[in-house]
């Protein structure tokens, strides 16, 4: 189960677009929020650069297309709370990144940080404004918050998750202005399955019209989508939504492995100019005789020199840590990422559509299945009965 709110994130009054998307970052990213950064991932950007990046985007839009107005929403901010002790971290990060990803439609740069400091593991998903090329702003539509709230449940349901049930109009109470209660439930979304379910529960023939009817304008949606992919045999389909979920698969985990490479290599970057840095006052503090005194005033720094020398101690035999090297090294897995990241988002596209079709299939065939055996039992019956008059 996962409970969404998205909200508008405007200029702070008194400070710039620069500070205020750092200010909001900050918070989302807070080492002892997100376990020093241990749940986070992005599309669109760098999460060490991510308010830089959403930063160059803005100027890029207010330069060419219009200029900054008063109460400029910079960012949009989706809270994903899910239900205590369903969800793993890792699992609700997964599911926020995926609902980012299709909320944005792979147009918008986003930050996924998932909090696990609270009882209920939540995410804060940072969507930037404006699109990656900074051609477009993000309009947020009237029913924006229901379609959000969708895709969240098909996510859950998706992985196995309960979703919430939401109270009819008439039963919610109003407090204020306007109030929904909601409950929790295990039920799934799959469409066919919950309209098998309530059959069974006699619901009356309206509701049985309706039912066909709802199930008769999905096989049609199928029927088109299979046409126009020229797709032949429910053999062919499967073998197609199986290649692009395990292309899909592949692509994530070679992204967050590359992901492990950047942050290994930043933090050499960062060793080379922490050791450079503080190397005159260690050596100071060697000549002191390792003085008790020099090291109380001087205990930030050797701190720090002591973990950059820690990470040459790391490197593998025979390798230097070189700035210029480990800096072409970043670009080069960035870029490599970056491509990773296009074709991932050109096949989640449409990977739902060909999930969707190919479970529509299977419920098609295991009707004609049913239908089949029913007419068999039924011919058995009469001849039976005929044997027996004769």
């Amino acid at each position: 189960m996962a409970a969404t709110r998205l909200l508008a994130l405007h200029q702070i009054r008194g400070r710039t677009i620069a500070e205020s998307l750092k200010e909001r970052m900050d918070y989302t990213e807070n080492d002892l929020k997100t376990e020093a950064k241990k749940y986070i991932s992005t599309y669109g950007c760098d999460i060490e650069t991510a308010d830089e990046e959403f930063l160059l985007s803005q100027s890029l839009y207010h330069n060419g297309v219009r200029d900054v107005r008063k109460k400029e929403i910079i960012a949009y901010q989706i809270r994903q709370s899910f239900k205590p002790g369903e969800v793993t971290p890792e699992k609700a990060n997964e599911i926020g990144y995926e609902l980012a990803m299709r909320f944005t439609k792979g147009k918008y740069a986003f930050t996924v940080c998932t909090h696990t400091d609270k009882a209920h593991i939540h995410n804060h998903i940072i969507i930037n404004a404006i699109s990656i090329d900074g051609k477009k702003k993000f309009r947020d539509f009237y029913f924006s918050g229901i379609a959000l709230r969708r895709i969240s449940d098909i996510l859950c349901f998706e992985n196995g998750l309960s979703i919430i049930k939401r109270t009819p109009y008439k039963e919610r109470k109003s407090k204020g202005r306007y109030s929904r209660k909601e409950h929790f439930t295990d039920k799934k979304l799959e469409f066919i399955k919950d309209i098998e379910a309530k059959l069974m529960e006699g619901k009356g023939k309206g509701y049985v019209t309706w039912a066909k009817r709802f199930n008769a304008k999905q096989m049609a949606k199928t029927v088109l989508f299979l046409q126009e992919h020229k797709i032949e045999s429910y053999e062919q389909l499967k073998e197609m939504t199986d290649e692009r979920s395990g292309r899909l698969k592949e692509l994530k985990d070679s992204m967050k492995e590359k992901e492990a490479l950047l942050s290994e290599n930043k933090k050499r970057q960062q060793a080379i100019i922490d050791y450079s840095t503080n190397r005159k006052v260690f050596e100071t503090y060697k000549k002191s005789g390792y003085s008790k005194k020099f090291y109380s005033e001087h205990e930030a720094e050797l701190l720090i020199y002591k973990a950059a020398e820690e990470v040459y101690k790391s490197v593998p035999k025979g390798q230097k840590l070189n700035m210029r090297k480990l800096r072409d090294e970043y670009g080069h897995i960035l870029e490599e990422k970056k491509k990773e990241f296009t074709e991932y988002a050109g096949i989640n596209k449409d990977i739902h559509e060909y999930l969707i079709a190919k479970r529509n299939l299977e419920m098609l065939y295991l009707q004609d299945k049913s239908k089949n055996e029913k007419e068999g039992r039924d011919k058995r019956t009469r001849n039976s009965r005929t044997e027996s008059v004769l």
